[in-house]
Order: structure tokens, then sequence, then C-alpha cells
């Protein structure tokens, strides 16, 4: 059983939770501070994690191609079009949602790369003990955006489970396959993203974040290439 991965989705819940009640008790100028704070916050962990990386070529190729199949397909619009329409059919808000910052969140708990990098941990090592860490930073970061979107953000929890029950499976059936070089440059390209996506909370760039998601699934296959040639 993927306890590690329950416990995390749990504690995202019960962040947003805390974070919808306390919310209103915010002003909205601090709230607005909040959110670049938390952006600045990302770049720096994002920034951890992209000097693990084993092959930097293989995190850019995967992050290149990536956006443009993501763009091909227009995942940002459809996962806009896809949540806003979740979040009126559970009648949680919806008409006043900023939708660019709750994509923005959507990407962090369900296709970060730091996330998915705890998920096969655990899938092939069976150590949850990352994914129990994991569990404490998305109490606090669930808490800063529902403090912002409020109740919406209880839309994102089942499909994170969703998202990260599907890694763990593929974790579990890739096992033998992935290699300690594939893993590290999993956590580069998650780390680029995540650096993405602390400038968009930050207000500095937006980048349409959900059409970068490929790269995640691709850098893997690539890592493992770019083994066998050089």
């Amino acid at each position: 059983m993927p306890i590690g991965l329950i416990v995390n989705c749990c504690a995202g819940f019960a962040g947003i939770l805390c974070g919808t009640l306390v919310g209103g008790l915010i002003p909205k100028e601090n709230k607005d501070d909040l959110n670049v704070l938390f952006g600045f916050c990302a770049m720096a962990i994002g920034i951890n994690s992209v000097i693990k990386v084993h092959a930097m070529a293989v995190v850019v190729l995967a992050t290149l191609f990536g956006f443009v199949l993501g763009g091909l397909l227009h995942l940002e619009k459809n996962a806009i079009r896809f949540f806003a329409w979740l979040v009126r059919t559970l009648h949680l808000g919806g008409k006043n949602t900023d939708m660019d910052l709750y994509i923005t969140a959507v990407a962090l708990f369900c296709c970060s790369g730091f996330g998915w990098y705890a998920v096969l941990t655990e899938a092939i090592a069976g150590d949850p003990s990352i994914l129990f860490s994991k569990a404490v930073l998305d109490f606090f970061t669930a808490a800063v955006f529902a403090a912002t979107l409020g109740r919406s953000m209880c839309a994102i929890t089942p499909v994170q489970a969703v998202c990260l029950g599907l890694v763990f499976l593929a974790g579990r059936l890739l096992a033998p396959w992935v290699t300690a070089e594939m893993m590290a440059d999993l956590t580069a390209c998650g780390g680029l993203l995540t650096i993405v996506t602390g400038f968009r909370v930050s207000r500095i760039k937006s980048m349409p974040l959900v059409d970068m998601m490929p790269a995640l699934l691709l850098v893997l296959p690539l890592s493992r290439l770019w083994s066998l040639i050089f």
C-alpha cells in the first residue's frame, strides 16, 4: 500500500481546509505578498533540484520537446476548461476564481518533478520518507493557495490522488529499468519546471506551465537513451 502517497494527499487536503478557514482573515495585499514570497521559495526549491542533474542536455531536450507537444495538444487550455467545469460541478465556486493561479496550483500538486520523484522512490524502493517530508511542504503550500483561491482548491485533491497513483503504478512496472541517473534527470527536469512555476506565481513571467508537463514523461526515456549512447 502506498502509505506515503496517501499521507501526502491527506496533508495537502488538510492544508486546503486550513487555508480556506483563515483566508478570510488575511488582508488582500498580504495575500498577494504571500503568493510572491511563495514564488521565490519555489524558485529556490527548483534550483536545488536542478543542481542534482546527471545530463543537462537531456533535461533541456525533454523540456523543449515536452513544451512543443503540450502546445500542440493545448494541454493548458483543456486543463483550465476541465477544472473550471469541475469546480462548478462540485459547487465550490468558480465564477471569480483566478484560473491562472489555480492551474499553477494544479501543476504543483499533480505534476511536480519532486512529487513524481518521491512517488517513484516509494514505488521502486518502498521508501515513503521523501513523501512524508513532502507532505509537510504540501500542507503549507496548499494553505497558501487556499488562502487566496478558497474552497475551489478542494477539487484538486482527487485529481492529485489519481495522477500520483498512476505514477506509483508506473513506478512498480518500470522498477527494473529505472536507474539512479534517470531519477536524477527527472528531479532536475521537475526543478526547472518548479522555477518556471515560481516566476508564474510571483507574476514575473507567466509561461503556459501545463503545456510543459509532458517533459516529465519524456525525460526518463531520453535519459535512458542518453546513457546507452554516451
